[in-house]
């Protein structure tokens, strides 16, 4: 029997392989929407390692991943350096700040840790991201515009080569996903699962929390600012509409929604949360029958967005991932453990 990476590593192969053939085909728009989906997938993997593994709360992912995206923009457009220098200067940039942001984790946690990180989204939304103090970060009004980049000598960009950053972002998603779950199954996992069950437990049996937990951060950060990192890329421009405080809202949601404990349920989240909103924006306006006209807008995306994570916690506390994952593993166990039936001599 292979090992356990060695599984993981195939299965990782295998859905990038099929996800990278899903948008070929398809209108630019709906390209557009598949790699968004992969940046909020980072975002919502992030969560995954912060909440699902060591149980820290925090509501401003999309700042990192925004920090992230103008700190990326800022070395392209501004200082005419290559993409990957871009990337890495934005992770760094994200990573920093995560550590930043953990270090009030060290004594709060709960509803007063996650009113902190609300703080902090809100104020990067409003003094950061759109105050001209920070033009030379940011752009200014207009943003940073990136119409021409290059990735190891491949061109990607928005304008004809989306699909190329769609397959670029979606490798680099899947390794990260798959050392997320090895992270799981290592040490380091062990110590963030015991701090999640319980952090005074966890300091008796000699878990640094001060230091797992800020690597809980900064991992997370990071994370969330790969994916930021690429959106310039896909855009063509980076501004702060996409990296407000509502989208850190809906990230957790949706992360609540479909399973934060599960690495899998990331790419679900993201998926919903890029692609359904331009779904009601195409067809959500028409006459049904030919009788009744019908308009949904927008909102209804935030309103069913609240109703499923209602109906989600009552009916699915484990998250839509971990329900799948549930009855797949009885259906396993039902069929492994089925009787073989006795051949009788003739």
């Amino acid at each position: 029997m292979m090992p356990g990476h060695i599984v993981r590593f195939a299965i990782a192969i295998v859905a990038f392989a099929i996800l990278a053939r899903l948008p070929v085909g398809l209108d630019p728009a709906f390209q557009f929407d598949a790699a968004l989906a992969v940046i909020w997938g980072f975002g919502i993997l992030s969560l995954v390692l912060l909440t699902g593994y060591a149980g820290q709360v925090s509501l401003c992912q999309a700042t990192f991943a925004g920090v992230a995206a103008y700190g990326a923009g800022m070395t392209v457009a501004g200082m005419h350096g290559g993409y990957l220098l871009g990337i890495i200067i934005g992770v760094l940039a994200a990573t920093v700040l995560g550590v930043i942001v953990g270090l009030p984790a060290l004594r709060l946690h709960g509803i007063t840790l996650a009113i902190v990180t609300l703080g902090i989204a809100l104020v990067f939304d409003k003094y950061v991201f759109q105050d001209h103090i920070f033009d030379w970060f940011t752009g200014g009004t207009g943003g940073w515009q990136v119409t021409q980049a290059s990735l190891f000598g491949i061109p990607v960009d928005s304008s004809k080569h989306l699909l190329t950053a769609y397959d670029v972002m979606l490798a680099l998603f899947c390794m990260v996903a798959v050392l997320m779950v090895n992270l799981h199954q290592s040490g380091a996992g062990r110590r963030f699962r015991a701090i999640r069950d319980s952090e005074l437990a966890a300091s008796t049996m000699g878990v640094n929390l001060a230091r797992y937990k800020l690597l809980a951060f900064a991992l997370s950060a990071s994370i969330a600012g790969m994916g930021g990192s690429f959106y310039p890329l896909i855009a063509g421009s980076v501004s702060p509409q996409p990296f407000w405080v509502f989208t850190s809202l809906q990230l957790a949601a949706i992360g609540v929604l479909m399973g934060v404990r599960y690495v899998p349920a990331a790419a679900l989240g993201g998926l919903f949360m890029a692609v359904v909103p331009d779904v009601l924006t195409r067809y959500g306006h028409g006459t049904f029958m030919n009788r009744f006209n019908y308009d949904i807008s927008y909102d209804w995306f935030q309103l069913a967005v609240g109703v499923l994570l209602v109906l989600q916690l009552i009916l699915l506390p484990d998250g839509v991932w971990g329900d799948i994952r549930a009855k797949a593993l009885r259906a396993w166990d039902v069929v492994r453990m089925k009787p073989r039936e006795e051949v009788r001599p003739a």
